[in-house]
């Protein structure tokens, strides 16, 4: 069950729950009449349930933190703020201080899920990753240009190039790629990079992946991300209501350790074309 934590400041009025079904109703309308080549998606949302041994339904924001209470519940903004946040003060034990001060005054939440929040932010393996579920908006096509990643792949490396600084990156290259990758890769369409986090069993390696990774969910609507992947788990736009799921190589490998992308984060910005399985 979904449920959303925080002040009651963050629960909706009786009035933006009534904004909310009548836009749902909208957009479900539009959706039914798009083509068969829109790959547009329309907003999807965690099923929310309840019993009579548990509380009434609640809205969950754009994003959330697993914890074993219940979801802790973010809004869009809130999460891009704290995990830039996180990216810029993660490395000293005063920055970590303040990130704590900072996510406790940002979101009222009690001194146990403050912690959990700001715990999950730092990376900190021992807690479950950040997710955000955005709806897919429909972007243009573009090819890749010199550098042989596309406009977007190159705005999103820029993007997180000022926020943590420069990173060493790779799958693509002069002119494109061709090979090294599965069938159908976006590397192969410029539309994909990997950030390397080396050499792999190295826990601070580890930790700083996971705040990038979570950093790019969380911007994931603002610059049109498909796809992250790190040790293990995956977040995609078109299935970003379930958050980070388990994550397998196409191959079925399990053991090798780039192929779990235990050594570098994977992420992906959207083609603006149809799927192409």
């Amino acid at each position: 069950m979904i449920t959303a934590t925080g002040s009651s400041r963050r629960r909706l009025t009786a009035a933006a729950v009534a904004a909310v079904v009548v836009v749902g109703l909208v957009v479900g309308g539009l959706a039914s009449a798009r083509s068969d080549q829109d790959t547009t998606l329309p907003d999807v949302r965690p099923e929310v349930t309840s019993s009579e041994s548990s509380p009434p339904p609640a809205f969950v924001n754009d994003c959330w933190v697993p914890a074993s209470t219940g979801n802790i519940s973010l809004s869009g903004s809130e999460a891009m703020d704290l995990t830039t946040t996180a990216a810029t003060v993660a490395e000293t034990r005063r920055g970590q201080e303040r990130l704590l001060t900072v996510v406790e005054r940002t979101l009222a939440l009690p001194p146990d899920q403050t912690a959990t929040v700001a715990a999950s932010l730092l990376g900190d393996t021992s807690t479950d990753r950040l997710t955000c579920s955005y709806a897919r908006v429909a972007v243009e096509p573009e090819d890749a240009g010199p550098s042989g990643l596309t406009p977007r792949a190159r705005q999103l490396r820029a993007a997180w190039t000022e926020v943590f600084g420069e990173l060493t990156a790779g799958g693509f290259a002069r002119g494109g790629v061709s090979s090294g990758h599965v069938d159908s890769s976006s590397h192969y369409d410029g539309l994909a990079v990997d950030v390397f986090f080396r050499p792999v069993g190295d826990d601070e390696q580890r930790r700083r992946g996971r705040v990038l990774a979570q950093w790019l969910v969380a911007h994931a609507q603002q610059y049109h991300v498909l796809s992250v992947i790190f040790a293990d788990q995956i977040w995609t736009s078109w299935a970003a209501y379930a958050g980070w799921r388990e994550y397998v190589h196409p191959s079925g490998n399990r053991t090798n350790p780039v192929l779990r992308h235990l050594d570098h984060v994977h992420v992906a910005v959207e083609s603006g074309r149809p799927f192409r399985g």
